[in-house]
């Protein structure tokens, strides 16, 4: 038994590692423009080439083109390379005759053509972020032949990273130098950060201002409230197209290109949570579009409908007045039979109406050393067991990792296209000295998921896939530290166990990387969903809290009855590794090996699941160990609080998490955050009208950051030779 002064000693030492760290959002007033302080070097006006990327399929079906009754007006190519956009890249299956998904795109309809065949705005996206988020805009080639990109330049308000100051007046922006089929999109985004790379798909873009000796670097806003878009014959300044909305009353540069009312501003969205991202392209909280199946461009509002889904990147084919009823932010419309999403079936891929689905593109790097960078098949399915029981169905993209073709079952949803990404030694979300949501520059020498998921993950895609990145480590120095690092909630997450201790041919190391992997992808896949630590709240290591997403349990497993012994045996386990404790049956710190854990990742069968919320709250003022973790009690198991090694019969105070009086379990699973970009609404009736904000909330969301795990298990896993 401990004495007094141990055990106090105990406590300081556990109040150093007990707490997650969670950085919490910004809160950004009510009607205002406030930024949040995000900074970085940036690029010149003229935006970056697209950068090299793994291979993609080109689906041999492309748009129509309609008859045109005047020619397009392009320009000759010139010796500067230009890279040619194919339609449709992003490899999306289909469902043939036969039930076998191929890796192709169904061919899109394209609505009839407008009186001057030429490059059009398609869509302009909700900005509700302001400028803590900055704006997109996607363009459509409505001709029969390829369009270069930069013949034409975008005109729009600007916002000024350093000062956030707005223009006041309209600014041009240059665009890249890329080629747009006939029936292709493009989307265009501010080059928030210097990290985030081009596709074949979308660009990000910038200006520097020169003004009395110093220069001032802009991107392309509009917030929900009001805004325009122009884009401009780059050889006279002439308006293109042009769009108008809100309470915006900027004059196209060709007056005659928009006549009458503006289009209506987004509605209101009281009490609005968004994701934290550098990324502009990672907001989607509807859009302004020309349905693709009524494509008209007379210059006015009748030209444009509201959506509540974002197409970025594809055919605007989900219908205005779309619903959700699954509430995995899906629309019904995009999973039955002839659906499609942005030109994607995500039928052919396994979605249903009444099946709530979840899509997550994975990133992988590989290495011959170190086996953790690579997703392990079974850890994969580990995840979408634990989900399928509660009709939540996960779909995984390794690409042609275990698959050549595509194949739901063997987690290939792209065809023979590798997802697999450079190795790198270190991978952030944030820096490793962050103190804030803003600190997004990662450390010399490590790269940023964000480069990843802007320039390896097709734009199409955002609104209803998540990313995850396998990496190494998130340590300049490429050592082993903590697991992974995900947005909460979000849409993007880091799994990084390299560094580690896993190599090949070891079997035992094997078994605990796949358990390892499983138990890590559903905590930071938790978070992504909106679950913390302690579920509702970021206290960690309660017992009773009986979820993956508790540290007690993410490595070591759920032991398959929570009535029983082994429970203790993870909370003796606890303290004797990361809190350096002796522990009945273990006389040092860090002598309670991981193989020696009942149910544990040595083992072939490994829990891992969401609490369902049914452990008894357990007060620390009042502990009774035959109450166990809350969940009952068999065969005479208890929780030893003290570490007395024997059960005590009556209850007593024991001060177990730092100030915490009583530890509450979570019912994960009702809580679960399913739509991949969520924002909140407090109540559908308080919705004011459009371009009214009375006391609206804005709010950005986390980073839900790890503790790295002890030092004894990464020391023993380098040594594993048992």
């Amino acid at each position: 038994m401990l004495d007094k002064n141990a055990l106090r000693t105990l406590r300081l030492k556990k109040a150093a590692s007990n707490l997650a760290i969670v950085i919490s959002g910004t809160l950004l007033a009510a009607c205002s423009d406030g930024g949040s302080g995000l900074q970085g070097a940036v690029s010149s006006a003229a935006a970056q080439q697209p950068q090299a990327r793994p291979a993609t399929i080109t689906p041999s079906s492309t748009v129509a083109a309609q008859p045109a009754t005047t020619p397009a007006t392009t320009t000759p190519a010139t010796a500067t390379p230009i890279a040619t956009i194919p339609a449709v890249t992003t490899p999306i299956a289909t469902t043939p005759a036969s039930t076998t998904p191929t890796a192709t795109t169904p061919a899109v309809t394209v609505a009839p053509a407008v009186a001057k065949p030429g490059l059009y705005i398609s869509e302009v996206a909700a900005n509700y972020r302001r400028t803590d988020g900055v704006s997109w805009v996607e363009v459509f080639n409505n001709s029969p032949q390829a369009i270069h990109l930069s013949d034409y330049r975008l005109r729009a308000t600007g916002w000024n990273i350093a000062t956030q100051d707005i223009s006041t007046t309209p600014m041009n922006f240059d665009l890249p130098k890329v080629d747009i089929p006939a029936g292709g999109y493009f989307v265009i985004a501010g080059k928030f950060m210097p990290f985030l790379a081009n596709t074949d798909k979308s660009a990000y873009v910038s200006k520097t201002a020169v003004a009395n000796g110093s220069s001032k670097t802009y991107l392309p806003y509009w917030s929900d409230t009001e805004g325009f878009v122009e884009l401009l014959t780059a050889s006279d300044n002439k308006t293109a197209d042009f769009i108008r909305f809100g309470t915006s009353a900027v004059t196209p540069q060709t007056p005659s290109a928009w006549s009458g009312d503006n289009v209506a501003a987004f509605p209101a969205k009281p009490n609005y949570v968004t994701v934290a991202t550098p990324d502009p392209l990672d907001s989607y909280d509807g859009s302004i579009v020309r349905l693709s199946r009524s494509f008209t461009a007379s210059g006015s509002k009748s030209d444009w409908s509201r959506v509540a889904f974002s197409t970025p990147g594809g055919p605007n084919d989900v219908p205005a007045n779309a619903i959700d009823s699954d509430k995995d932010g899906i629309p019904d419309s995009a999973k039955v039979q002839g659906g499609t999403f942005g030109g994607m079936d995500l039928y052919s891929l396994g979605a249903r109406k009444g099946q709530r689905d979840i899509f997550i593109h994975v990133n992988y790097m590989s290495s011959a050393t170190d086996t953790a960078v690579t997703p392990q098949k079974n850890a994969l399915q580990m995840v979408v067991d634990a989900f399928s029981t509660h009709n939540v169905k996960i779909h995984f993209d390794v690409g042609n990792l275990f698959s050549s073709s595509v194949s739901p079952a063997s987690f290939n949803l792209s065809g023979d296209v590798s997802h697999k990404v450079a190795f790198e030694k270190c991978t952030q979300i944030l820096s490793s000295t962050a103190t804030s949501n803003s600190d997004f520059t990662p450390d010399d020498g490590c790269s940023s998921i964000y480069k990843y998921s802007s320039g390896s993950f097709d734009v199409r895609r955002k609104p209803v896939y998540r990313f995850m990145q396998m990496a190494s480590s998130q340590l300049a120095s490429g050592a082993g530290g903590s697991s992974g690092i995900a947005e909460l909630p979000g849409n993007k997450f880091l799994v990084t166990l390299g560094g580690s201790g896993f190599t090949p041919n070891n079997a035992r190391l094997q078994t605990i990387l796949v358990n390892f992997q499983g138990g890590t992808i559903m905590h930071e896949f938790g978070h992504t969903l909106g679950l913390h630590h302690g579920g509702f709240e970021d206290q960690n290591y309660k017992p009773n809290y009986f979820s993956i997403m508790n540290y007690m349990y993410q490595l070591n497993g759920l032991p398959a009855n929570a009535s029983g012994s082994s429970p203790l045996q993870r909370y003796y386990y606890t303290f004797n590794n990361d809190f350096n404790s002796p522990v009945p049956g273990h006389a040092t710190a860090g002598s309670y090996r991981l193989c020696d854990l009942p149910e544990g990742p040595c083992n072939a069968v490994f829990k891992i699941d969401y609490s369902n919320g049914s452990g008894k709250s357990l007060d620390e003022a009042n502990l009774l160990e035959a109450d166990n973790i809350g969940r009952g009690s068999v065969n005479g198991a208890y929780l030893d609080w003290n570490l007395n090694g024997v059960q005590d019969p009556a209850s007593y105070a024991y001060d177990y998490i730092n100030g915490q009086t009583v530890m509450q379990d979570n019912d994960d699973w009702s809580k679960l955050i399913l739509a991949a970009n969520p924002h909140q609404v407090a109540t559908a009736g308080l919705e004011a009208k459009a371009g009214v904000r009375l006391g609206e909330l804005r709010k950005r969301g986390m980073i839900a950051l790890e503790q790295p795990p002890s030092v004894h298990l990464l020391k023993e896993l380098t040594s594993l030779k048992y």
